[in-house]
């Protein structure tokens, strides 16, 4: 796997070369997920597809940023219910993003 580079390398690419900041960002993602354990790489593939879907929804950097704390926030708040609740998850209903109420919600206040 290439090596990380800093933080502040990282921010001066993403803003003098978008394109290849985000060329960089796809391929240590594609190196993490096949680094895992094969059984695993069909969920993070989809974690990472669902996250991509988020980033892209953002209409700038702030705001993308918001977009995924708040599903952080979504998935955490689901983790600790499983883990105090484990037989309440069995029959769960797994709501697409694109029609979630927070996310709706969330798309609203954003445009404000």
């Amino acid at each position: 796997m290439e090596t990380l580079p800093d933080f502040d390398v990282m921010a001066k690419l993403a803003q003098d070369d978008p394109e290849k900041f985000e060329q960089l960002r796809q391929q240590l993602i594609e190196e993490t997920i096949n680094q895992a354990n094969s059984g695993m790489q069909p969920r993070l593939k989809a974690q990472q597809s669902h996250i991509d879907l988020i980033i892209s929804r953002g209409k700038n950097p702030l705001h993308t940023t918001m977009l995924l704390r708040d599903e952080l926030q979504r998935q955490l708040a689901r983790f600790a219910q499983t883990l105090q609740q484990p037989s309440a998850q069995e029959n769960a209903v797994i709501t697409p993003i694109s029609s979630h109420p927070k996310q709706l919600d969330n798309a609203d206040k954003s445009s404000l």
